[in-house]
């Protein structure tokens, strides 16, 4: 395919991003699709329809591939004279729309068994299990090495020292990539012209759309020379490969791999500092108008270190923070990777920020980070470039497909099901094993032992039947475009749903740790060490939500010890409990031969699987939320946050290679001023030091949240990080409100 080489006209930053904002937020909402550009979307659904008739007998790859490109070139598109990215196209969903329907027959024919026990647990709160096609990131170094035609080339050497031992599959993924990348390539084309043509319609805008023009000419054809045309590179591949079917939950390591053209253009005086930031402003801000919020958030991380273990940090991490302060949205989310050689600079400016209510951060360290992946099986240069996946999940930087939320396990509810010989409480339904009737035990260890069978029977199905998913993903959702991203697919010749990858790992979230760990204790305390109840009152007594028995409640809740607070006794349960866990996750292996990884933290699960877990016998009432991420259960770290992050730290994070972290809450009055600032960042550092794996913070007290419900017009930029992501404090429902207060209101 024969291109000219653009020359791009410098960018004159004419509309500073302050005085369009606003505008741009309606950028998605409301695009103006040009008539003349294409056909409208009951065309091109109908023309799609039309297509997969006709083309059943084809392999699903290709299939796919030529829907994405009827999509990219039959549908309208749109160009915005106020912004300096080019990238939408009304495609109707037509991609999407296939793969759903992909899904849907397999979960009726081939995997028709495991998606119903899944589905079917999924509802009694216990497993939620399914193929994770949203927690991937494609290689955003490989693609940028040569740009789409680049890729285009390696695709066709390899095909070629394949020859006549290319299998059929083989040459179909290798059909695949041409026409997906030639697509892009074209629609990028297509962007151009009409940022060209509309000159004539804007003057006023005319230097903004020669420059979205040259650039769209030159990527992503070809690798990006500078700053504009990089971001542009990386939003048009993002927003193609969501197209594609695959959510982009890792927008890449920003200020290692966007510093060379930052600073080629700074160095040559094509940019000046404030320019480049106004450029990040358009870029991120783009993020944010997309979703409006409610997607959770897109990850970039900055910070730690490259392959070869050098510090990242540098002056783009710095101008990064400005623009993320300046535009003060929940979306983007930034994670921010320490070492032990981090500039105090770094630990200070985050904590700022985040001590000032910016708190889209999650802050990871490295060491116990990079030590679990190559406990896994990574090279050492190769997890030192480790991405977060969506909230704190690790992949190595394209060349791991690490679907980090296959599977999420409630361990509290495997500890009900023991309570009730595998059979769960709620429901009456038996859904475990059968490990004996708690009310003959006669030692503590015979009720923690019948947890890990149920424990370990949960896991390895709900592996085995997530795997069966992961075989059927190939007929599912082929995923060409990505997968060309991704190191060893082209070499192999095999999509990612195949194994393509060098590293194909499966997540396992373990939720509820601390639930588990005081509702043994509770049992430990009040039945085996005390003897202060019968196992058969307080059965009777978790399977009545404590009605007519508060005084039990009580006990249990305040005279029992309970993790999180640097408890001896709490601190050795909750890391068997966890090294247990982990133990088992990482004895199995998924669907596409690599291995399945641990995680520990909750998300939104603590509610959603809350609400399906019964009372237990640490005092919670039945159907309430779970505890939050790693730490303690709302309102139980009663000695203050030093002694919950030395229970946290007391865990091997080693053995979390899918992630970890632990939520944190400071009053404002304990970080203010230079004192208060060195109290936090000594906090962090103690932390790190001691082994801890992630850490998120807000920093406020339950008044000022209060005050918030009563008058919300003067709160309007308060932003809280309820778990993996942060939102306006003002877009959560009154009862998510009032939960988010209680959950912090002890810290007071």
């Amino acid at each position: 395919m024969a291109i000219a080489t653009p020359v791009s006209p410098k960018p004159t930053m004419d509309a500073h991003f302050s005085s369009v904002r606003e505008q741009l937020f309606e950028n998605f909402a409301r695009p103006d699709f040009r008539p003349e550009t294409g056909v409208d979307v009951p065309a091109l659904r109908a023309a799609a329809d039309e297509h997969v008739a006709t083309q059943a007998a084809e392999p699903r790859v290709l299939i796919k591939a030529r829907l994405y490109e009827l999509a990219l070139e039959r549908g309208r598109i749109a160009v915005d004279p106020l912004d300096w990215f080019a990238d939408k196209v009304d495609h109707g969903a037509i991609v999407r729309r296939r793969r759903d329907a992909w899904h849907e027959e397999a979960r009726a024919g081939v995997v028709r068994e495991e998606a119903a026990w899944l589905d079917h647990c999924f509802r009694l709160g216990l497993v939620k299990g399914g193929l994770d096609m949203g927690h991937i990131s494609p290689g955003w170094e490989r693609m940028f090495a040569g740009g789409l035609m680049g890729l285009m080339e390696s695709a066709r050497e390899n095909r070629h020292r394949l020859g006549a031992d290319a299998t059929p599959e083989q040459v179909a993924f290798y059909d695949a990539i041409e026409i997906v990348y030639g697509a892009t390539i074209r629609f990028s084309e297509r962007l151009a012209d009409l940022a060209d043509a509309l000159v004539a319609e804007y003057p006023q805008h005319e230097s903004r759309l020669r420059a979205v023009a040259a650039v769209c000419r030159r990527v992503p054809a070809r690798a990006p020379r500078r700053l504009h045309e990089a971001l542009q590179f990386a939003w048009l591949m993002h927003e193609m490969i969501e197209m594609e079917g695959e959510h982009v939950r890792s927008a890449g390591h920003f200020d290692r791999i966007f510093a060379p053209y930052y600073h080629a253009d700074i160095d040559s005086g094509r940019l000046t500092r404030d320019q480049a930031k106004e450029l990040v402003k358009f870029f991120w801000h783009k993020h944010y108008a997309r979703t409006r919020g409610s997607h959770n958030g897109k990850n970039f991380v900055f910070g730690g270190q490259d392959a070869a273990g050098v510090e990242v940090a540098n002056d783009l991490t710095f101008l990064a923070f400005e623009a993320y302060e300046d535009l003060n949205t929940p979306d983007p989310k930034l994670s921010v990777r320490f070492t032990p050689d981090t500039p105090d600079r770094v630990y200070r400016r985050v904590a700022d920020l985040i001590r000032r209510g910016h708190n889209s951060f999650v802050l990871m360290n490295d060491a116990p980070v990079i030590e679990g992946l190559v406990k896994r099986g990574k090279t050492l240069e190769d997890a030192r470039s480790y991405l977060p996946i969506g909230c704190y999940e690790p992949a190595v930087d394209g060349k791991e497909v690490g679907c980090t939320m296959n599977i999420v396990v409630n361990l509290a509810k495997a500890f009900e099901l023991a309570l009730h010989d595998g059979v769960d409480p709620l429901s009456g339904e038996r859904v475990g094993p059968r490990t004996g009737d708690p009310e003959a035990f006669t030692e503590f260890e015979q009720l923690q032992r019948a947890y890990e069978r149920q424990l370990e029977f949960v896991v390895t199905r709900a592996v085995e039947y997530v795997a069966a998913h992961e075989r059927a993903w190939p007929v599912i959702n082929p995923s060409p475009l990505i997968a060309g991203t991704i190191d060893d697919c082209i070499a192999e010749g095999k999509d990612i749903g195949e194994g393509g990858a060098r590293y194909n790992s499966v997540g396992c979230v373990g939720v509820a740790l601390a639930n588990t760990c005081d509702a043994l204790l509770g049992v430990k305390h009040a039945v085996f060490d005390e003897r202060r109840f019968t196992m058969r009152e307080l059965l009777d007594a978790v399977r009545d939500d404590f009605d007519g028995r508060e005084p039990m409640r009580l006990y249990l809740l305040n005279r029992v010890p309970k993790w999180g607070n640097g408890i001896p006794d709490a601190d050795v349960l909750g890391k068997s409990i966890a090294d247990h866990y982990c133990a088992t996750v990482h004895s199995l292996r998924n669907g596409r031969g690599g291995p399945v990884q641990a995680a520990l933290f909750t998300l939104d699960y603590r509610t959603t699987m809350g609400r399906r877990t019964g009372a237990l016998p640490d005092g919670r009432h039945a159907c309430t939320p779970l505890a939050p991420g790693v730490g303690a259960m709302s309102g139980r770290d009663r000695n203050g946050v030093t002694a919950l992050l030395g229970s946290v730290s007391a865990l091997d994070f080693t053995e979390t290679p899918n992630g970890s972290v632990v939520d944190v809450t400071l009053h404002p009055t304990s970080v203010a001023g230079e004192a208060g600032l060195d109290a936090m960042v000594s906090l962090i550092k103690t932390f790190f030091a001691r082994g801890g794996y992630a850490l998120q913070c807000n920093v406020f007290d339950a008044d000022m949240l209060r005050d918030a419900q009563r008058h919300p017009e003067r709160y309007a930029s308060l932003q809280i990080r309820v778990t993996g992501w942060s939102v306006y404090f003002n877009t959560l429902s009154k009862a998510e409100q009032d939960g988010f207060i209680e959950r912090i209101a002890h810290h007071v």
